[in-house]
């Protein structure tokens, strides 16, 4: 992009929630884009971002003090939020969520910005009827999506009626260089609080909710543990499953072997004591978890769903299975316990695919190029 001038791109969200993967990718990329790159603002949809959490990014943040879509609020100061925008002359918008895309694509279309970007990160597990038409509607004013995976640019063409070619796919970046330090050195750390002592561990970091299907980790834990005994289970995250998943651990006879740890502040500690890493999700985007577990020298072991297969390449720093498989979930878990080589080279062909796909620098680059594509009007692939 050195030929041209530094874009103007508006980021809009529609709150900042700390320690959520979207607003962690959107902190990262902005603190890698702004303020050398582009000329970067960030818009709050509703909720104004905390004072102690202002130093977070490197660009103006505002908030447009939009309440609920529903209420009459929201429609009496939409000519204002445009009249803002207009005033800006933004070259691109990138909008994240559902709320921002139903009220700010409408309003970038009429404040003139010429590209607007629909961000999709997941593989859209909310759809359902009534939300995908509104969506649909709304989405005829985008000028393009941006996507974190090949399988999220899949679902966003079938259930979104969006055009392939209008659809770039950019990863997520592992950007806070003390956490990919702390994960490559992992395993020089402590144990958290409540890890076993002994044994080879099998862990699983996800939030205790349905579309995580910590169930499954429940019942492939029994299933191994009746081949590897003196294997040990732990799960980390929370939520309100949490008692459900308890009751089936001791009904599985696993009250011995299965902990559950809660919220776990430090992951690469965490990571670092594990044997082999296992993700159950029914629906995932790009996992997040996936690429720590990469970064961390850890082999994985996960259901064949979403962008899992575009973290973990079978065969080679882990296994992919069909999704829903327990059993073949399972047999996975033990041939990695059992061979201790296999789970070696594994652990460093997962470390060096994921040191450089999932890149800061990669990713940065990935998307000035992206920028500098939309702007100059050129639909590069990517």
């Amino acid at each position: 992009m050195s030929d041209m001038r530094k874009p103007r791109v508006a980021f809009f969200i529609d709150k900042w929630s700390p320690g959520s993967g979207t607003e962690n990718q959107l902190q990262g990329l902005l603190s890698h884009l702004a303020p050398d790159h582009v000329d970067a603002h960030l818009f709050t949809l509703r909720t104004p971002l905390a004072a102690s959490e202002r130093h977070l990014f490197p660009c103006p943040v505002e908030c447009l003090g939009i309440g609920s879509l529903l209420g009459p609020a929201a429609l009496a100061r939409f000519p204002g939020v445009v009249a803002r925008l207009r005033r800006e002359r933004f070259d691109v918008a990138m909008i994240y969520f559902v709320d921002s895309n139903l009220y700010l694509v409408p309003a970038c279309r009429l404040a003139g910005i010429p590209v607007r970007v629909i961000n999709r990160r997941d593989m859209g597990y909310w759809y359902e009827a009534g939300l995908l038409r509104q969506l649909n509607w709304v989405n005829r004013w985008a000028t393009d999506f941006l996507v974190n995976a090949e399988a999220v640019k899949e679902q966003v063409v079938r259930y979104e009626l969006f055009a392939p070619d209008r659809i770039g796919v950019i990863p997520n970046g592992m950007w806070d260089p003390e956490h990919r330090r702390r994960l490559r050195t992992a395993g020089s750390g402590q144990r958290p609080a409540g890890f076993p002592a002994a044994g080879p561990v099998v862990g699983i970091t996800a939030s205790l909710r349905r579309v995580k299907r910590i169930d499954r980790f429940v019942e492939m834990a029994a299933l191994v543990r009746s081949a590897v005994p003196a294997a040990r289970f732990v799960v980390a995250g929370q939520g309100g499953l949490l008692a459900d998943l308890q009751e089936k651990a001791r009904a599985l006879g696993l009250a011995d072997a299965l902990t559950f740890l809660g919220q776990v502040e430090n992951v690469p500690d965490l990571l670092g004591h594990l044997t082999v890493g296992v993700l159950t999700s029914e629906s995932e985007g790009l996992s997040n978890s996936l690429v720590e577990y990469g970064l961390a020298g850890l082999p994985t072991v996960t259901f064949d769903v979403g962008g899992n297969a575009e973290v973990v390449r079978d065969g080679e720093t882990g296994y992919l299975v069909a999704g829903g498989d327990v059993s073949a979930l399972a047999e996975r878990v033990v041939r990695l316990l059992t061979d201790d080589g296999l789970r070696r080279t594994m652990g460093e062909s997962a470390r060096a695919f994921c040191e450089g796909r999932f890149s800061p620098e990669r990713v940065r680059d990935l998307t000035l190029g992206y920028f500098g594509s939309l702007i100059s009007g050129r639909k590069e692939p990517l």
